[in-house]
């Protein structure tokens, strides 16, 4: 099922990591696809979308330093 709210989601997750680590959006952007941080907020939206916001910035470090990422 379409949520209709993902993307705005996202992109509120991207905005708030960038925000957090003083990053340029685009770099923020490019990092959370690079080391997979936007694929888990696609596949993890469901749950995710549901917890306060600083946990799943929390998530998205712990998942993006699993997957070879350095920020955190």
């Amino acid at each position: 099922m379409f949520d209709k709210y993902k993307i705005p989601y996202v992109n509120m997750c991207i905005r708030l990591f960038a925000k957090r680590f003083q990053l340029p959006l685009q770099n923020a952007a490019g990092y959370l696809c690079q080391f997979k941080g936007i694929r888990f907020l696609d596949e993890h939206y469901a749950a995710e979308h549901l917890l306060p916001i600083e946990d799943t910035l929390d998530d998205l470090v712990a998942v993006c330093k699993r997957n070879g990422g350095a920020l955190g």
